[in-house]
């Protein structure tokens, strides 16, 4: 078994799924500051990068807004995602770096 493929198949899908956990939170987090300034008739004042740390935990606010967001019949952004990307390009990275090159004993 070739363990440096094994690296970088790790390392890009964990590129590609922490890609997809920040665009999934932007869409989700921008939509509802849009909505909130609707509903409102005011201009936001928050940015969607003020809920950066809901990109990476469910506490606290972000747990707040995601239940109100299912109960409003949204999909929620999850940030599990998030970890799940960050641990396949950390273990694809290590697993990379530290695999013996092929044909070596």
């Amino acid at each position: 078994m070739d363990f440096k493929k094994l690296g970088n198949a790790l390392t890009v899908i964990g590129v590609i799924v922490l890609a997809v956990a920040f665009a999934w939170w932007l869409y989700f987090y921008n939509s509802l500051a849009r909505d909130f300034a609707r509903v409102t008739g005011s201009k936001p004042d928050a940015s969607v990068f003020d809920a950066l740390s809901c990109l990476y935990s469910s506490s606290g606010a972000c747990s707040l807004v995601t239940g109100v967001a299912t109960i409003a019949g949204r999909t929620p952004y999850e940030p599990m995602l998030f970890w799940f990307g960050l641990a396949g390009l950390v273990l694809g990275l290590l697993i990379r770096f530290t695999a013996k090159p092929t044909g070596t004993a």
